[in-house]
């Protein structure tokens, strides 16, 4: 069974770009992933998306907490942090192209829920690798028109 990867978007307007993380899959963003991004980065998602800082580590699924002593104390994400906030870029690209740059209309669909998800909001998945997964194949499915 083959899964959907979302293919590499180099355009200047994305999501990837304006968090400034190298292009995906290569050993620049694995090295930077590694040594932890900026707290910046949060507020970063947030001034582009215009979601809730506190929401956006949510979805992450990062503890607040955990973000407020990193912003006071080493100033960069915990490798795994990185991790996460790189999937919830990864998944709002892959939405954003399926509603054809139109943000709010991706960030309402990631919100709600979806029937092809067992009724679940698309955004409350992407804290696990296994829920992103199951939510770029389910945007895969409709980007090609296969809606079972």
């Amino acid at each position: 069974m083959r899964m959907f990867t979302p293919a590499q978007q180099r355009d200047e307007s994305t999501l990837w770009h304006v968090v400034s993380f190298p292009p995906e899959g290569s050993i620049q963003l694995l090295e930077l992933l590694k040594q932890g991004l900026p707290t910046d980065v949060i507020e970063n998602i947030h001034q582009w998306t215009g979601i809730n800082k506190a929401d956006i580590v949510q979805i992450a699924g990062i503890s607040g907490r955990q973000v407020s002593r990193r912003k006071n104390g080493p100033k960069t994400l915990s490798p795994e942090q990185s991790e996460s906030i790189a999937r919830l870029v990864r998944v709002m690209n892959a939405a954003i192209a399926l509603f054809e740059d139109d943000k709010e209309q991706a960030i309402h669909w990631l919100t709600h829920p979806v029937r092809a998800l067992g009724q679940t909001a698309p955004a409350s998945l992407i804290s696990t690798e296994s829920g992103a997964i199951a939510v770029l194949n389910l945007i895969g499915r409709l980007e090609h028109g296969v809606f079972s």
